[in-house]
């Protein structure tokens, strides 16, 4: 086995030095105020053949968990019941995978939210503004000076 040194003139060859390959640290705030606090996530039964990110805006449709989804009339929409805690996937006819939801708290809607919302939920007006299904649960811009 040889030994491999990489230097400036290999560097495609090689890769780049370990004190040149500096890790970037971005700041993702999941939670927007302290109130309403965050509580233990609740599991709730998952839609059929899905696959949900961590920190997907989710919503009921049928009694399962969906993502939710925006629309000018509230009464074909989904609205948002609580963020998905731990990532999902469930099979089809779903009778037993369960999802992870914090139904309450605070969260953040600016751009370094790591939420994950629906492509029908294009504007930030869209995110604030939608009426939840849950009082306690309240999506806002961590950075807005509005008073609650």
């Amino acid at each position: 086995m040889a030994n491999v040194y990489p230097n400036y003139q290999n560097a495609d060859a090689h890769g780049v030095p370990a004190f040149q390959n500096i890790d970037t640290y971005l700041n993702q705030f999941l939670l927007a105020q302290s109130e309403p606090g965050i509580q233990q996530p609740v599991r709730i039964l998952l839609g059929d053949s899905l696959t949900l990110a961590q920190f997907t805006v989710v919503g009921l449709w049928s009694g399962k968990l969906v993502k939710a989804t925006y629309n000018a009339t509230e009464a074909s929409a989904i609205k948002p019941i609580g963020v998905l805690a731990i990532a999902a996937t469930s099979g089809a006819s779903n009778n037993t995978i369960f999802g992870e939801v914090f139904l309450e708290g605070s969260f953040n809607t600016d751009a370094d939210s790591p939420l994950v919302w629906d492509a029908s939920f294009d504007t930030v007006a869209k995110k604030q503004g939608y009426n939840t299904a849950n009082s306690r649960l309240r999506f806002v811009s961590r950075t807005s000076t509005a008073a609650i």
